[in-house]
């Protein structure tokens, strides 16, 4: 008589470049995954990580604990607007991981068994919508670099196999689940949601307390 849905935002977004679906390139939610299922991808020397989150830092924190040589992070941004915990970025670089900031790929080939990873340098311009000031490519400044796995960790969003196949179910623009946040209560009659689904990724608190408002909120349809 009540559904709460809870499936989370895993969907790994893309970096929409040339190339990313080549052979040891891979998202950084199925590398960590397979990590913790006991699974050992095949890292080579040197790895190279593309985002500046905090699964880009566990990524990368994680290939150096499996053996990996060399562990590059490209970010294209500066420093000051990494969205990753100040403190794993400090304890990343104490690891010896290499940032390399102000750094967008823009495509990646397969060569022989290695990766060639096409990058531009960035500089910041004027601020986008989130208030931050936009990258924008530098002419001139494209370069090259080599690696053995490169681990793509932009962010991650919405599945949409289940929100966009349910009838009566409003999302956002983003395809997320809309919610009263007061209740739960989603636009489907007996049907709640909390979680990233309805907040994007955020924290593991912020999920527990969608939890309890939308316990509350169905006890109450049950049970009046």
């Amino acid at each position: 008589k009540a559904i709460f849905l809870t499936i989370g935002a895993h969907q790994s977004l893309r970096l929409g470049i040339e190339g990313e679906d080549s052979a040891g390139v891979i998202d950084g939610a199925t590398f960590l995954r397979e990590v913790n299922l006991g699974l050992k991808p095949r890292l080579g020397n040197k790895v190279a990580v593309i985002g500046g989150g905090n699964v880009a830092i566990d990524a990368a924190r994680t290939a150096v604990r499996l053996g990996a040589k060399e562990v590059a992070i490209l970010y294209r941004r500066s420093r000051q607007q990494m969205p990753a915990d100040p403190e794993e970025v400090e304890q990343a670089l104490q690891e010896k991981i290499e940032f390399s900031y102000l750094t967008a790929p823009t495509a990646i080939k397969g060569t022989d068994g290695r990766l060639e990873v096409t990058c531009v340098r960035m500089e910041l311009g004027e601020p986008d919508e989130s208030g931050r000031r936009r990258p924008v490519p530098v002419e001139g400044s494209k370069f090259k670099l080599e690696c053995d796995l490169a681990v793509i960790a932009v962010g991650a969003g919405a599945n949409p196999l289940l929100t966009r196949s349910t009838e009566g179910l409003a999302l956002n623009k983003w395809g997320y689940i809309i919610a009263d946040p007061e209740t739960g209560k989603t636009s489907r009659k007996g049907v709640w949601a909390g979680g990233d689904i309805v907040t994007g990724s955020a924290t593991v608190i912020l999920a527990m307390g969608a939890g309890r408002v939308a316990s509350d909120s169905i006890h109450k349809y049950l049970t009046l």
